[in-house]
C-alpha cells in the first residue's frame, strides 16, 4: 500500500506493507496471570495499523508546535458561571481551546491512536496533528512518564495545576430539596401507596441525601480522578469507589440485571404521556421542554385523585432522579429514569443499581476532570459519603460511634453547611499530597466486608443505559484487604475522547461486550483472590509497585509537595493509633514465634518510636 504525508517539510512516500487479519476473533475465557478470569476478544484492522504508520511518519516539530500551542491556550484560567442543560462552560475563543479532537481507536498494542482524516489536504492533516493533543506521547513534568496507564492526562485539569493554573471549585449539582418534598409525599400518602413505593427497595434514598455538599472537597477529589483506570490517584497508590462501597453507604442492590433500557425521545414522551393521561399538546404546554419534564410538574400531576400505582410509578420516576442520577437540566427530570417502573415501581426490583449509579458516577468524575469543566453532578452524597469512610482526616465531627449495620452508612455522617472557599480547595490540595497510606482507612466496613458482596470483584464493565464504565478492582486491592501489586493492563474502550473540552468527551463501548461480562460472573470476569497475599499491615503493597506507579501515575497535584509532611496526629485519632499498635503487636506475635532477639530488639525500638509520637501527640 502507498502512502503521500503532506507536512510542512514536504511530501513524504512510502511503501507500506500490511497482513490480512480478521476482522472478528472468537470470544473466550481465560486465566490471564495476574489473578484475572475474563471474556476476551481479539481484533485489529489493517486501518488501525496504516494509522498508526502515518502518525510515526509525521514531522516530530509540527506535532510538538500544534500541541505546544495547544497547551498554552487551554491553560487560561475559567470563572464558574451558572449553567443549563448539559453545557459544563461557557463557550470560549478559539485562542483558549484546542482544536475539536478526533476519535481515538485501540490498535495493535492495545494502545490509543488517533483517526487521521482521510483527505489529503495539507491543512486536514496539519488539525490531525492539534486534534489528539490531549493524548501523552512523551514524559509528562511530575508524571507519567510513561503513557500506557493514563494516555489521557494531557486533558486532565491536574495538568494545568502543575504548571500555576487553576479552575476554582466546581458547581456540586444536587437535587436536596426535592429529595426533601419526596419525604413528605411519601409520608403524606396514603397506606397503599406507601407500600407501593417501598416495593422498589429504593424507598430510603431521598432520606440519605445529604443536604450540603462539601464543594471544595469534591472538586479535591474529581482533581485527582484518572476516568482511564476509574480510580482517584493519590500519592500512595490507586483506589476507587467499588461495588460492595455502594452497597454499604447507600443499601442499594449491586447484583441484579443492567439497567440498559434505551427509547427514542418520542417514545419516552409517549410514557409520559400514557402516566400523565395527556395528550402530546398538553404535555408540551408548561410541563416538558428541552428533553426532561419539570420535576415540580411530576409532583402537581401525580398527586391527589391519581391511582395509587401512578403514584408510586411518579414518586419512584422522581426520587430516581434526584438521588442516584442527578443531572445538569436544572430542575427537569428526564423521562429515562421512568422506564424499569412505568408499569409499577415494583418493577425497579431485579436491576443492579448499584453498579449502574457507579457507572454513572465515574463518567460524571471523568467529565469533571477535563480541563474546562466547571461543575459536578451523579450521586455526590455517595462520593462524599466515601470519603469520609476512608479519610479519617476529612471527617467531619459526629456524634455517635454506633451504627446499625443494616441502615446505610450515609446516615451516620451529619450533611454541615461549610465554606465554599478557594482557600479551603488549596488546604484540601496539600493535605491530599501530603497523605500517606498509613492514614486511610483501608477497611472501614470491618475485614469480612466482602464476603457477603462478591460482586465486588467482577472485572469489566458497568452500564447504566448508554453510559459504559471500566470497572478494575484488581487496581485497588488493599480496599479488598489483600497486598497491592503491580495491575494487569486497563481495560481500553473501543472508541474514546478524553480532551481538554469536556463538551467532546465521549467513550464508546459496544453494549454486547459489557452485556457479556457482566452475565459471565462469577464463572468469569472475576478477580480471583486467592491470587493474592492477604495484607497483615492494611497499606501493603508489594516493592515494585511504588516505582512501577510513580511512573506511569501523576503521584502529586502540586510542584512544591513532592513528599510526605512529618504528621503529629491528634490523641482523638483513634483509628491511626489503634492501627499502629496493631501492626506492631501482630510484628511481635511473629518474632515470639521464631524467638529471633534481632528482631526482637527492633520491636522495642518500634513500640518505643509509637510511644513517643504518642506522647507528642495534641
Amino acid at each position: 500500500m502507498s502512502v503521500t504525508l503532506h507536512t510542512n517539510l514536504g511530501d513524504i512516500k512510502c511503501e507500506i506493507a500490511c497482513d490480512e487479519v480478521p476482522k472478528t476473533a472468537e470470544a473466550n475465557i481465560a486465566d490471564d496471570g495476574f489473578g484475572y478470569r475474563h471474556t476476551s476478544t481479539g481484533a485489529v484492522t489493517a486501518s488501525a495499523r496504516r494509522i498508526r504508520t502515518e502518525q510515526r511518519l509525521m514531522g516530530d516539530a509540527q506535532r510538538s508546535h500544534a500541541a505546544h500551542d495547544a497547551r498554552v491556550g487551554r491553560q487560561e484560567e475559567v470563572d464558574d458561571v451558572e449553567m443549563d442543560a448539559d453545557d459544563s462552560m461557557p463557550p470560549l475563543s478559539a485562542d483558549t481551546v484546542p482544536v475539536p479532537p478526533g476519535v481515538v481507536t485501540r490498535g495493535r498494542d492495545g494502545r490509543f491512536s488517533a483517526a487521521v482524516g482521510s483527505s489529503s489536504s495539507s491543512s486536514k492533516r496539519s488539525r490531525s496533528a492539534v486534534e489528539d493533543d490531549w493524548i501523552v506521547k512523551a514524559p509528562v513534568p511530575g508524571g507519567p512518564v510513561d503513557a500506557a496507564v493514563i494516555p489521557s492526562f494531557l486533558g486532565h485539569i491536574a495538568c494545568a495545576i502543575w504548571s500555576g493554573q487553576d479552575r476554582g471549585i466546581l458547581r456540586c449539582q444536587t437535587r436536596s430539596a426535592y429529595c426533601g418534598r419526596l419525604g413528605l409525599w411519601h409520608s403524606g400518602a396514603f397506606e397503599e401507596i406507601q407500600s407501593r413505593i417501598e416495593s422498589s427497595g429504593l424507598a430510603h434514598l431521598p432520606a440519605i441525601m445529604y443536604s450540603h455538599i462539601d464543594a471544595p472537597l469534591i472538586t479535591a477529589f474529581a482533581e485527582r480522578w484518572q476516568p482511564d483506570t476509574s480510580s482517584f490517584h493519590m500519592p500512595f497508590g490507586e483506589m476507587s469507589i467499588l461495588l460492595h462501597d455502594v452497597w454499604k453507604i447507600l443499601r442499594i442492590p449491586i447484583d441484579g440485571a443492567m439497567v440498559t433500557a434505551e427509547l427514542s425521545p418520542d417514545e419516552l414522551q409517549s410514557c409520559v404521556m400514557d402516566l400523565f393521561g395527556l395528550t402530546r399538546a398538553e404535555l408540551m404546554v408548561g410541563h416538558y421542554f428541552s428533553g426532561g419534564i419539570r420535576a415540580a410538574s411530576v409532583m402537581e400531576l401525580c398527586r391527589g385523585d391519581r391511582i395509587p400505582d401512578a403514584q408510586a410509578t411518579a414518586w419512584t420516576w422522581l426520587m430516581l432522579g434526584s438521588t442516584l442520577f442527578v443531572d445538569k437540566s436544572g430542575d427537569r427530570i428526564r423521562p429515562s429514569c421512568l422506564l424499569e417502573v412505568q408499569d409499577s415501581a415494583a418493577g425497579a426490583m431485579g436491576f443492579s443499581w448499584g453498579s449502574a449509579a457507579l457507572a454513572y458516577l465515574y463518567r460524571h468524575l471523568g467529565i469533571a476532570s477535563r480541563g474546562d469543566c466547571g461543575q459536578i453532578t451523579g450521586c455526590l452524597t455517595l462520593l462524599q459519603a466515601w470519603i469520609y469512610e476512608y479519610f479519617p482526616c476529612f471527617r467531619p465531627h459526629r456524634e455517635g460511634v454506633t451504627v446499625d449495620p443494616d441502615l446505610p452508612r450515609a446516615s451516620m455522617w451529619p450533611s454541615i453547611a461549610l465554606e465554599k472557599t478557594d482557600d479551603r480547595l488549596r488546604s484540601y490540595r496539600v493535605r491530599i499530597d501530603r497523605l500517606t497510606a498509613d492514614e486511610v482507612m483501608w477497611m472501614p466496613y470491618g475485614p469480612d466486608a466482602i464476603t457477603g458482596t462478591p460482586r465486588t470483584t467482577y472485572t469489566g464493565w458497568i452500564r447504566y443505559r448508554d453510559v459504559i464504565e471500566p470497572y478494575m478492582p484488581g487496581r485497588c486491592l488493599r480496599q479488598l484487604g489483600y497486598v497491592q501489586t503491580i495491575p494487569r493492563p486497563i481495560l481500553r474502550p473501543s472508541k474514546a475522547v478524553r480532551p481538554w473540552s469536556s463538551l467532546r468527551y465521549r467513550v464508546e463501548v459496544p453494549p454486547v461486550m459489557a452485556q457479556d461480562c457482566w452475565d459471565s460472573f462469577p464463572e468469569a470476569a472475576v478477580l480471583t483472590l486467592s491470587r493474592f497475599t492477604p495484607a497483615r499491615i492494611p497499606s501493603a503493597c508489594e516493592d515494585q509497585y511504588m516505582h512501577w506507579y510513580t511512573r506511569h501515575s501523576h503521584p502529586h497535584l502540586l510542584q512544591e509537595i513532592t513528599a510526605p509532611a512529618p504528621t503529629v496526629h491528634t490523641r482523638s485519632n483513634s483509628e491511626i493509633w489503634v492501627r499502629r499498635l496493631s501492626n506492631w503487636g501482630e510484628g511481635v506475635l511473629d518474632v515470639l514465634k521464631g524467638h529471633d532477639e534481632e528482631d526482637a530488639a527492633e520491636w522495642r525500638q518500634s513500640l518505643e518510636q509509637i510511644m513517643g509520637a504518642w506522647h507528642l501527640a495534641k
